[in-house]
């Protein structure tokens, strides 16, 4: 599963040109189902991996991006097939929820697909709304966890710094409090952290 952290945080957009009065992409692909990889000479092309299907056919799936207005383009070429998805699955393109002052911008949900409805396992906690989340703009982080009993519980991050003692770059966090009973209860606890460290407070 996919982190809040990864579905959001450094990614870069694809640059039109600097005098694009309209930007605006038109995105197509294909996929060749036995594209032939080529030798050069070589040895014909193996993978000790038996659960892999690299060979000297393969299939080979081209995305093209074009601005029509300025002229920007861009080819990308893979082997893997575009996977048909939605917002809802990604938790990435869903509004953000704002909760005690906070925005909350949703990551993946734990059992999607599992036939049954799940709130994001994560979510990143920003103080103003954005378009698109920087490591800068984010204030507090919520995990789901578990209790002793198995009864869904949440753990909140809070004070981002880069010497901070919890998490994982490029997010990393001085203040860390587990086992609340909602999320809302941790966006409140990290609305009052961060509250502490725009007044000049101690923040730990």
């Amino acid at each position: 599963m996919t982190s809040a952290m990864d579905s959001y945080l450094e990614w870069d957009l694809l640059a039109h040109q600097p005098d694009c009065a309209s930007p605006a992409w038109t995105i197509d692909t294909r996929t060749e189902y036995h594209a032939y990889r080529l030798r050069h000479d070589g040895v014909s092309h193996d993978c000790r991996n038996q659960e892999c299907g690299h060979g000297d056919n393969f299939t080979r799936t081209t995305l093209r991006i074009v601005c029509s207005c300025c002229g920007a383009a861009y080819v990308m070429t893979g082997e893997e097939t575009p996977e048909a998805t939605s917002t809802q699955a990604l938790g990435y393109g869903q509004p953000p929820r704002r909760i005690a002052g906070l925005y909350l911008y949703p990551g993946e949900p734990l059992l999607h697909g599992w036939g049954k409805t799940s709130g994001p396992y994560d979510q990143l906690v920003t103080a103003r709304r954005v378009d698109r989340l920087q490591a800068d703009d984010v204030v507090g982080q919520i995990t789901q966890s578990r209790g002793k009993r198995g009864a869904v519980r949440w753990s909140a991050c809070a004070v981002p710094s880069a010497e901070g003692t919890y998490g994982i770059r490029p997010l990393r966090w001085t203040r860390v409090e587990v086992d609340f009973r909602s999320v809302a209860a941790a966006a409140k606890w990290i609305a009052a952290r961060h509250a502490e460290r725009a007044e000049g407070g101690d923040p730990s």
